[in-house]
């Protein structure tokens, strides 16, 4: 058995006897059911479907990407040397990043997002696999628009640019934190000691205390991002009293990535 799941992958599926008690939780008869699908692989197949489709509402937590912007808002003097504006950066990944891995990641539907993106490669039925697959994608896609569409406005803001090596690409930091974020909250189901052990870490002449989720994001945006040199505070601070929209524009082809 252990040889075939590695030649072949996990699977998932649904007991008997859970199925009945679906059926009649849900006040539906066994023969309606079966008229509607023929078998459980089927049912299973249209469930899978809409979990990947409903993940794209799920992973983006957009609670605090507004609430970044509004502590933003709150710290507009220290954006006016560039000491301030680190700290104001450590600051907004500390906390965020924090939130975020507890808010997102602790969720049974980002659970069920994990689990059909690790099993998807052994669906039996080709078309089923590839329709899961393509609507993985595009949630997948929708996310990566909505983040990268918010760190365009942020990192700015707070006197901060993408690396000029990366061709004006915030996509692969994108998927890189993210990366972070959800490869954790995989690490914790096993060993959640070792990922929500709080770290003490020296910044400046004081130790504070970090998670390991908000040390690592942070890591990942010292590899992407740099200050920019050509920062106005004012022109920032003036962006900061107009607000910001973090909802990616229907208009938009998420084919085209």
């Amino acid at each position: 058995m252990l040889s075939h799941i590695d030649e072949t992958g996990m699977t998932v599926g649904i007991a008997e006897d859970a199925l009945d008690a679906l059926l009649a939780n849900a006040g539906v008869k066994r023969s309606e059911f079966e008229r509607s699908w023929s078998t459980h692989q089927q049912f299973l197949d249209d469930v899978f479907l809409a979990m990947a489709e409903k993940a794209r509402e799920d992973r983006a937590d957009t609670q605090t990407l507004l609430s970044t912007w509004q502590y933003l808002s709150s710290r507009t003097d220290d954006l006016q040397s560039p000491g301030g504006r680190r700290q104001v950066l450590v600051d907004v990944i500390r906390t965020a990043a924090e939130y975020n891995f507890g808010a997102v990641t602790a969720t049974g539907a980002w659970r069920s997002y994990a689990g059909l993106s690790a099993t998807i490669m052994s669906f039996p039925d080709l078309e089923t696999r590839q329709r899961t697959l393509d609507a993985l994608r595009a949630s997948e896609m929708s996310f990566v628009e909505t983040m990268e569409m918010f760190y365009r406005n942020v990192l700015p803001t707070v006197g901060y640019r993408l690396k000029p090596h990366f061709g004006g690409d915030w996509q692969p930091f994108v998927v890189a934190a993210a990366s972070v974020i959800e490869g954790l909250g995989l690490i914790r189901a096993s060993v959640p000691a070792l990922v929500e052990r709080p770290l003490e870490i020296p910044i400046g002449d004081t130790v504070e205390p970090w998670s390991l989720a908000s040390l690592s994001f942070m890591g990942i945006v010292d590899a992407f991002i740099e200050p920019d040199p050509d920062y106005e505070p004012d022109e920032a601070i003036s962006r900061l009293s107009g607000g910001v929209d973090v909802t990616p524009s229907s208009s938009e082809d998420l084919q085209g990535y």
